[in-house]
């Protein structure tokens, strides 16, 4: 009996021994690799959750841009969630840094291609990574919504990829306007920057003011972005050619350096920048010296939008910055999403129809609806710099 006490107790031991084994070998969560995270502290179970992805720049020279639509996404997850989900079930989004290199965002694209839970991506921030990722994407059959690429050949890469920002063709016949009717401007100089989107702008700009008589283009120079740091050999060829107005094509940093130099060459003509120049930052580093720069924008600051004006306050509370494009139109990119799967549920093809009939969508970037290219089309504001502040005109394009 003694005997048999013992060896029951010892296969006990070893019964327990296995469970503790068992239990130390179970999969532990693991914290995120390097550029991608979930913006949800709840890990849940997939099937209990609706998933989506952001690609942008969350580190470099663009981290700003991908910093922003983090943190807009962020509030807008918190909101939809403290809502209920989407019927009832949890919205989780898995953030990746694509550094605003496009071969990462075919990385990643490539890794979001593989996962059956990815019901929408939102991203990239520029053309050239949105226009790299997207045929990975159309290939997996994924919707993918681009807050800010406006190369005229992102959404040929087919029928599951989508842009909340207008194409340069739209945006530069309002701008070719701008400068002609209400500038006056008879002979315009350019410089832009040396990357797919610069020179997409150049072209399509160039295109634009070829429909007004009369009108030149006198000077067109570029330069490679977030290098060039001295502008001055350009500045004095743009000088010798004796524009009416000076056509920034660059992001907010680079245009705001050329504007120093080009002041300090005693270049005094008015300068226009495109809706990259719509930045609190773009202020707070040059100061008076982009004082008088106007730039258009398709964003309104005069609007009785209620959503538009939470999402303005939820976003300075969180951030300290006022709200701009970058803001408005990843919002929108991810809450079409958002809405197209509380309609659908989760077939990734019914989503993408459901985007593509989207007709008078109220967003907080304008009202607007999808082409038969799935292209928007809003209204294009003009703005000043004025004491400190970006001021919407009066003027409507």
């Amino acid at each position: 009996m003694k005997t048999n006490r013992i060896f029951s107790l010892i296969i006990v031991v070893v019964m327990l021994a296995a469970t503790i084994a068992g239990c130390s070998n179970a999969p532990v969560d693991s914290s995120s690799q390097p550029g991608e995270s979930d913006t949800s502290s709840v890990k849940s179970d997939a099937k209990e959750v609706y998933k989506f992805a952001l690609m942008a720049p969350l580190t470099g020279n663009n981290a700003q841009y991908g910093l922003t639509y983090k943190n807009t996404l962020e509030i807008l997850l918190e909101k939809v969630n403290s809502e209920g989900g989407i019927n009832g079930r949890k919205v989780v989004l898995d953030v990746y840094d694509d550094k605003n290199d496009p071969k990462e965002s075919v990385n990643i694209a490539s890794k979001l291609a593989s996962d059956p839970d990815i019901l929408g991506v939102v991203g990239s921030q520029t053309s050239s990574c949105s226009m790299a990722a997207a045929p990975i994407l159309q290939e997996a059959g994924i919707p993918m919504v681009s807050p800010q690429a406006s190369h005229p050949d992102f959404t040929n890469a087919g029928d599951y990829i989508f842009r909340c920002q207008v194409t340069l063709e739209y945006e530069n016949i309002k701008a070719a306007e701008y400068l002609v009717k209400s500038l006056g401007a008879k002979n315009i100089a350019i410089i832009y920057s040396n990357d797919d989107w610069g020179v997409s702008m150049l072209n399509t700009l160039k295109k634009a003011l070829g429909e007004y008589p009369n009108v030149n283009v006198v000077a067109e120079e570029t330069y490679i972005t977030n290098q060039t740091r001295d502008f001055t050999p350009l500045i004095s060829k743009v000088k010798s050619a004796k524009p009416d107005v000076l056509f920034l094509a660059s992001l907010y940093s680079d245009g705001g350096q050329i504007i120093q130099q080009a002041k300090a060459l005693n270049l005094n003509i008015p300068y226009v920048g495109s809706n990259t120049f719509f930045k609190k930052e773009f202020i707070d580093v040059f100061g008076k010296d982009v004082e008088g720069v106007t730039l258009t924008n398709t964003i309104a600051l005069k609007t009785d939008n209620q959503e538009y004006k939470w999402l303005a306050d939820e976003y300075n509370a969180k951030t300290g910055a006022f709200i701009d494009t970058y803001v408005t139109q990843s919002y929108d990119s991810l809450n079409l999403l958002i809405n197209a799967v509380r309609k659908v549920g989760n077939d990734k093809k019914a989503i993408k129809d459901e985007l593509q009939n989207t007709k008078d969508y109220v967003g907080v970037s304008g009202t607007f609806s999808f082409d038969e290219n799935r292209n928007p089309a809003k209204e294009v504001f003009i703005f000043e710099i004025k004491d400190g502040e970006i001021i919407q005109l009066d003027n409507t394009l």
